[in-house]
């Protein structure tokens, strides 16, 4: 495992193997085309990371471009330029993806009476949970050109609030953060470390202007939840 201090042609995300891609910090796939000229640059990755993430963000772009997002501009174009026309094309393995995601859901009413069954996505945890964390190391990566140190744990959270609404004691975290908005809106970040200590971070990150995640990276024993 690289360790602090340490820099070559590591993979970013798995921290052991030698890097023979680039890959996209934020998946290419929430974009719409032609793709926004603020992306950051491509990361070094090998491929076993790289083509082992594929299955993982492609559910995770689906989840994103649902419920409120999708009556966004950038909800909205993510579902008719890019999902929809995947479906309708080759893309055979996407349907499966999204099945997998759709459950039944019974609408009770206040007194308790079954009202009608509907259809649902829902999503597990860990998918989520892997893109956000490649994410986490790729931010680290931008900001140090070294590899996250196994050691620093990575803890992820799904919010409601608007970062840009927050009441305290995140508030000043919040105002002292790094605003970054990249393409139309698809995706915004807030980014606030530690000066001398990166490896300490508080990013939310906000896609397709509706769903909001908060991602810390420490050293020490935390909890979000």
């Amino acid at each position: 495992m690289i360790t602090e201090g340490t820099n070559s042609n590591i993979c970013y995300i798995c921290g052991d193997r030698a890097a023979n891609t680039r890959d996209h910090l934020f998946p290419i796939s929430l974009f719409n085309t032609p793709a926004p000229s603020n992306l950051p640059r491509r990361l070094l990755a090998c491929e076993e990371c790289n083509n082992g993430l594929s299955k993982d963000e492609e559910l995770f772009r689906v989840f994103l471009a649902t419920g409120m997002a999708y009556e966004s501009n950038a909800g909205n174009r993510i579902w008719t330029e890019r999902i929809r026309p995947a479906l309708q094309g080759e893309r055979k393995g996407l349907k499966p993806l999204i099945r997998s995601m759709v459950k039944k859901a019974s609408v009770i009413s206040k007194s308790g009476e079954h009202i009608e069954n509907v259809h649902v996505l829902s999503m597990q945890r860990e998918p989520i949970n892997r893109v956000l964390s490649k994410i986490a190391k790729g931010l680290y990566y931008l900001d140090t050109q070294q590899v996250l140190p196994s050691e620093v744990e990575i803890l992820t959270g799904y919010h409601v609030e608007n970062p840009d609404i927050f009441a305290p004691p995140l508030d000043d975290a919040i105002k002292s953060a790094k605003k970054t908005v990249l393409g139309n809106g698809e995706v915004t970040y807030w980014r606030n470390t530690i000066k001398d200590n990166p490896e300490e971070s508080l990013t939310w990150i906000r896609f397709c202007e509706d769903k909001i995640f908060l991602i810390c990276t420490t050293r020490q024993n935390a909890y979000l939840g």
